[in-house]
This record gives structure tokens, C-alpha cells and sequence, in this order.
């Protein structure tokens, strides 16, 4: 699965501190890309409960840290210009990233 980046995401990623950072991608590897490469977005099989993703309108919602930071990101999938998937990173932080 291809991803894609906002401007907007890539700002605050940078301003997270490297842990934190290191957390998402962490929780990224080891539970979203696996997830999606079984077809939980299709609904083929659950999210991982360990995420918390859900749906906000047309984006999923996804918590990457329940303690320590409450790790928040905001995500859409939908085809690329070869109609694969293609997930777009849209927002990244805490829980004030809803409001």
C-alpha cells in the first residue's frame, strides 16, 4: 500500500517529540501495516483493537499511545491514480487534533 503525506501532517510530525515519533511509527509498523495488508480497511478482517481506529466522517481515526502521550492521527484510504489503495496522512498529535 502506497502512503501520502498533508503539509500540514509533516509539520506536526516535526514538532512531536522524537519519542513520540518513534511511538507512532512504531504502532504503525507493527499493527496498521499488517491490518491493512489483511484487509481491514475492506473489512475483511478487524482493525486491531490495540489502534482504536474508527471512522470520522470520510477519514479513520487511529490512536498510536493511550498512555505517555494520548498519540492521535487522522488518515484516509482511497484509490491512487491506478486505483491501488492509497493512505493519506492527514493530521498527527493529541487529542486536540479533533477540534
Amino acid at each position: 500500500m502506497r502512503y501520502q503525506t498533508t503539509a500540514g501532517l509533516d509539520a506536526a510530525l516535526a514538532k512531536l517529540p522524537r519519542e513520540h515519533r518513534r511511538l507512532f511509527i512504531d504502532a504503525i509498523r507493527a499493527h496498521l501495516i499488517p491490518a491493512l495488508t489483511a484487509g481491514a480497511h475492506r473489512g475483511e478482517t478487524p482493525w486491531p483493537k490495540r489502534l482504536r481506529v474508527h471512522k470520522i466522517g470520510e477519514a479513520y481515526s487511529l490512536t498510536w499511545s493511550f498512555s505517555g502521550p494520548d498519540g492521535r492521527a487522522l488518515f484516509t484510504i482511497g484509490p491512487d491514480s491506478d486505483g491501488e489503495p492509497l493512505l493519506t496522512w492527514l493530521a498527527i498529535g493529541y487529542h486536540d487534533i479533533y477540534q
